[in-house]
């Protein structure tokens, strides 16, 4: 690229949006995305016309929202997980932040 021009992030349709996260570890299907996304609860999403794109950063964010740090029984309170708890494809991954 040159003179002024960013660099694009790759953006992800919903299929692979879901296989990204999964591969961090959280089991999610593109339905349970789009449903997320209808009740406002889910990762930021994007529309390029009719399709859904995340950016692999929101994703990134959106998981590290869900991830608690851990505890060392059940009655304790859950508490936001630390950069440190969290594995490492989340905190090296292959796509742009």
């Amino acid at each position: 690229m040159g003179n002024g021009t960013a660099k694009l992030e790759r953006l992800l349709p919903r299929k692979e949006a879901a296989q990204f996260l999964t591969d961090l570890g959280m089991s999610i299907a593109p339905q349970t995305l789009a449903r997320l996304y209808s009740e406002g609860r889910g990762p930021v999403c994007m529309h390029l016309g009719r399709r859904a794109v995340y950016k692999p950063a929101d994703l990134i964010s959106y998981f590290r929202q869900q991830a608690s740090a851990p505890n060392q029984s059940s009655r304790e309170p859950r508490r936001p997980a630390a950069n440190d708890d969290l594995p490492d494809a989340a905190n090296d991954h292959d796509y742009e932040d």
